[in-house]
């Protein structure tokens, strides 16, 4: 049988924070949460430490404030890195306006990335600054699509560009436009990657983030990246709503 990957996607608000939530940030975590001068952006990264290591532990099976959370920087000793766990655990975070999302995956090594929606309707203005990302064969792919439908796929392109460059962890060392991806087979796929030809073909699995059903679903466009090199299946995306974590950890 082939090994199978599963992934939540847990989903909160900066509206969601209330103080309790301090006590679950580890020292790295409210080192980077007291470097944001707006209060509004502190009170959002709390959020998203509160609902990692909240989600986390629910996989692990241990109190939140014991989930091994490393922030480490690659390239200098601020705790600003993006978040790993010490384990079986892949996650990823990502924030979409007010919108916080956690990605907690089992089996595979995951990126999360969420963006606003944009508007839609057939005048929908094309963001200039997705479009120079764009690789010429996505220009291409781009510009035979419906008029409509041009202004979703440039975000939904991002996403997936972004998620993958989360799951490799190379961040904006390796700029958009030599990352390539395609929906012309129906599936979104990856076509470039700047010296990981392991990544193409089945190597890589993207897929759209699960985003909770409800009265708060977020109006964003989010999407997760599955490094698979070992032929690993993704079998679900799940989304969560997390204001039940962030409410048990706050005694609501």
């Amino acid at each position: 049988m082939i090994p199978a990957a599963a992934c939540r996607v847990w989903w909160a608000r900066g509206g969601d924070y209330r103080p309790e939530l301090d006590a679950l940030l580890g020292p790295a975590e409210a080192i980077r949460r007291d470097r944001y001068a707006r209060e509004a952006d502190r009170r959002r990264f709390t959020v998203s430490a509160a609902l990692l290591r909240l989600a986390a532990a629910r996989e692990l099976g241990c109190a939140a404030r014991e989930v091994p959370v490393v922030r480490d920087c690659p390239d200098c000793a601020v705790p600003h890195g993006r978040p790993r766990i010490e384990g079986p655990l892949h996650v990823s975070v990502s924030y979409a306006g007010e919108a916080v999302a956690v990605a907690v995956s089992t089996g595979a090594a995951v990126g999360l990335d969420a963006a606003e929606a944009p508007p839609g309707g057939p005048a929908a203005p094309r963001p200039a600054a997705l479009e120079r990302a764009l690789r010429s064969e996505e220009r291409a792919e781009l510009g035979e699509a419906p008029e409509e439908l041009r202004p979703g796929m440039l975000v939904r392109w991002w996403t997936y560009k972004e998620a993958v460059l989360k799951a490799t962890g190379d961040g904006l060392r390796v700029p958009p436009t030599e990352i390539g991806v395609s929906e012309r087979s129906g599936a979104a796929r990856l076509t470039a990657y700047p010296g990981r030809p392991e990544l193409l073909g089945r190597g890589t699995v993207l897929r759209p983030a699960g985003i909770p059903v409800g009265r708060r679903s977020p109006a964003a466009v989010a999407s997760v990246a599955f490094l698979v090199d070992r032929g690993i299946r993704v079998d679900h995306v799940r989304g969560e709503d997390g204001r039940e974590l962030l409410g048990r950890a706050a005694g609501r």
